[in-house]
């Protein structure tokens, strides 16, 4: 068994590494737009470990121990008598820093559990590529801890130089595989990115603790270690109290969960302010799981006002799923609204949400198996989870005041993150990697970048919508602008990879989708009206085209055709049943996607010809039409041109309804009366007609027509109907002023003027 594990694990890889070759292709597959020299550099981007890159460090498995026969791969905790064993060897590092005068180094290594547990490797003098060579075993209770390895410089006189670190997840590894790593060291050395290389083994067995002379308990208790990210929403509060002489108050919220604690901007002189603020908490094993929200009003020169707080216990909420919490103050209408998200990884074994190392292949292994379909059952609400490395940004502007400190958020339904900020950088690079749980598939990841400034607000230098559908690995994108129509400044270089079951996807796909937040409301703009407009135009186009084609062959145009036609109108609707229609709009569905992949052309509307345009070229457009005076008419005369079109389009719709609704109100009597005796007879005429016979007549009627009279202009009877139909405002204009006075009076004048006429 563990021989075909290894020979399959053998062939991933070499699947891997043949796609990895193709990979300059990719952006071609994937429908990318490239422009200029977008491919620059791109080759040079590392990969996932987990998947494979010939010149970035790989966990490669050198040896699967032997498992031993009554032990249960699938639990998750060790047996009562049982231990953990832990196996590591340091054996060399490569191109250390240089901590001493001389150009040279004298390293060691502490590997650090617990603070009652260190080990500790000998000092080689006088190297920066020192060779160790030495193995370590030690026995534990819980693996779940990290395992610190520092390197560091020995000094004589004085504190040891720490060179830097490399925290190794031991619970994310599988059990009885050894594996050997070569990893980039994290820098302690200020302004050095890169202070060398350790290589190191590593394997995790659980034996009996017989095996063991003692075995140290550590579990979670010596060290801080995350459990996951709280991501908290201030959306807004209503029916403040007044603090204020002027009967209103300058509002803030204080967020607090352990030692981290967040405050909102001030909202001045309001009791129903609008934050919109998100915020994220490490959720870490000692912070506890009670989180404190307070209500504070804001005082110039003095101490501040709590106006009332409460306490929520983030352990009750289900994790990875949005939960809207409202609390409110004794005896008032005061509410605060509050969303809260718990994203939790600890089933993954990762140590944290921001890595500074590669995904793994156990990770890999964890998650595609977690969302297999044979899993389906499992989890049904658990849709999918998306890792999202953030690379580096190019291309991006200069200032000609100030310094570019540019940084990234990345949105996905209501999770925000925000990386760090690389000060004073054109070519920002910042290699993390993030993880959110997914909700929906049909979800869009969205990403921001952005110029911190100090005096005013941040400067958005372009954003791109990614749906999830498309995030399949690494690729360059060019930023858009904060609108998503134009173009930006700059390109982000981004790897992606989703993993979902398609089976929860599709359930959740028929349940409401989840509000976003943190989305801005939407705005009035005249160039949005003139675009939704072209495009209903366009709809209405491709409805009218369609009504030709018909008009063509019921008026005989084509005689041939018309007879086909008539003779196939004629077979569908005898022979056709219930069950036909969703297997024909289904045959219909598989039609288009085989001739889209064959690559047949088909009609494009205004709208698609213009998204088919690049956005530079559009933006260049709408910049050079806009400069003359007289685009500027011309603009101002499509605006009036299209609020017209609106007019009657909304007068039309409203009229049609109320139209309908006369009819039942009977306010022309004998249209009612009409309809009435219509129904009647209709469902006399259902009751002993098949109504698939009343169709083929009424369509033999239609060809009839219009072969003996092909000019004979065509009508519609219920357009007739409502025709003879008024609307509410026409009903207003036919109502008579009647005159003043008694109801008796007005009768009697009446009586009178048609007496004398």
């Amino acid at each position: 068994m563990c021989n075909c594990y290894a020979i399959l694990l053998r062939k991933i890889r070499k699947k891997r590494e043949d796609e990895e070759e193709d990979f300059q292709h990719e952006g071609e597959t994937n429908g990318l737009d490239f422009v200029g020299d977008a491919y620059k550099g791109i080759n040079n981007i590392t990969k996932f470990t987990g998947w494979g890159k010939k010149d970035e460090p790989e966990v490669e498995i050198t040896e699967i121990t032997e498992i031993p026969a009554d032990f249960d791969m699938t639990q998750e905790a060790i047996a009562e008598g049982e231990c953990y064993r832990i196996t590591l060897e340091i054996i060399k590092a490569n191109d250390l820093a240089a901590m001493d005068s001389n150009g040279l180094s004298d390293p060691f290594v502490e590997i650090v559990l617990h603070k009652d547990l260190v080990l500790k490797t000998k000092t080689i003098n006088k190297t920066i590529n020192p060779v160790w060579n030495e193995k370590f075993t030690l026995y534990i209770d819980d693996r779940s801890a990290l395992a610190n390895i520092q390197i560091y410089d020995y000094d004589i006189f004085g504190a040891n130089d720490r060179i830097g670190y490399i925290d190794l997840d031991l619970a994310s590894t599988p059990l009885f595989h050894r594996y050997t790593t070569t990893l980039n060291i994290g820098s302690s050395v200020e302004g050095e990115d890169f202070v060398g290389t350790l290589t190191f083994s590593y394997l995790v067995e659980v034996v009996p603790t017989s095996f063991a002379n003692e075995v140290k308990s550590i579990g979670t208790k010596g060290q801080e270690r995350l459990l996951g990210i709280i991501q908290i929403t201030v959306i807004e509060g209503m029916d403040l109290p007044p603090m204020n002489s002027d009967g209103t108050c300058d509002p803030f919220i204080r967020l607090q969960l352990g030692d981290q604690q967040y405050e909102t901007k001030v909202i001045p002189s309001t009791l129903n302010p609008k934050w919109r603020e998100s915020f994220e908490f490490r959720y870490l094993n000692t912070s506890g799981n009670t989180l404190q929200a307070s209500l504070w009003d804001s005082e110039v020169g003095l101490s501040d006002n709590i106006i009332g707080d409460t306490e929520i216990d983030i352990s009750q909420i289900a994790p990875n799923k949005p939960f809207k919490y409202i609390f409110g103050l004794d005896h008032t209408n005061t509410k605060i609204n509050l969303l809260i998200k718990v994203l939790k990884f600890a089933e993954l074994g990762a140590a944290e949400l921001q890595l500074q190392k590669e995904i793994n292949d156990a990770e890999v292994r964890i998650l595609s198996d977690q969302y297999a379909l044979a899993n389906t059952a499992k989890d049904i609400a658990n849709v999918g989870y998306l890792i999202v490395k953030l690379i580096r940004a190019t291309n991006l502007p200069s200032k000609k005041i100030g310094s570019m400190d540019p940084y990234v958020v990345m949105e996905i339904e209501n999770c925000r993150s925000v990386s760090p900020v690389r000060e004073n950088c054109l070519e920002p690079e910042w290699n993390l990697t993030y993880r959110f749980p997914i909700n929906d598939y049909h979800s869009v990841l969205y990403l921001s970048l952005l110029d911190e400034e100090d005096l005013v607000n941040d400067d958005v230098l372009g954003r791109i919508a990614i749906p999830l559908f498309n995030c399949k690995g690494l690729k360059k994108y060019i930023l858009k602008d904060p609108k998503l129509t134009g173009v930006g400044k700059g390109e982000l270089i981004v790897e992606t990879a989703v993993f979902y079951n398609a089976i929860r996807a599709a359930v959740r796909t028929f349940s409401p989708k989840e509000e976003i937040i943190l989305k801005d409301p939407a705005k009035f703009d005249i160039s949005l009206l003139q675009r939704d407009v072209k495009r209903i135009t366009a709809q209405l186009e491709m409805v009218q085209d369609l009504g030709e084609g018909l008009d063509q062959i019921i008026r005989w145009r084509s005689k041939p055709l018309s007879f086909v036609s008539m003779i196939i109108f004629v077979l569908v609707t005898y022979y056709i049943e219930l069950w036909m229609v969703p297997l024909a709009l289904g045959l219909v569905l598989l039609y288009t996607h085989i001739a889209q992949r064959c690559g047949f052309k088909r009609r494009e509307t205004w709208v698609k010809n213009n998204a088919n345009k690049a956005y530079y070229e559009l933006s260049r457009e709408t910049e050079g039409e806009s400069k003359s005076f007289g685009a500027k008419l011309d603009k101002m005369k499509a605006v009036f041109t299209t609020a017209e079109g609106i007019q009657k389009g909304l007068d039309f719709a409203a009229s049609v309804g109320e139209k309908f609704g006369h009819i039942g109100q009977w306010k022309v009597r004998f249209v009612s009366t009409m309809c009435c005796c219509i129904l009647l007879l209709a469902s006399l005429l259902l009751y002993y007609v098949s109504l698939r016979y009343i169709i083929i007549v009424w369509g033999l009627n239609k060809f009839r027509k219009f072969y003996f009279r092909p000019n004979l202009v065509d009508n519609n009877e219920l357009v007739d109907l409502l025709s003879r139909i008024p609307s509410f405002p026409e009903i207003e204009q036919y109502r008579q002023i009647r005159s003043r006075g008694t109801r008796r009076q007005r009768e009697a004048t009446d009586h009178s003027s048609v007496k004398a006429e």
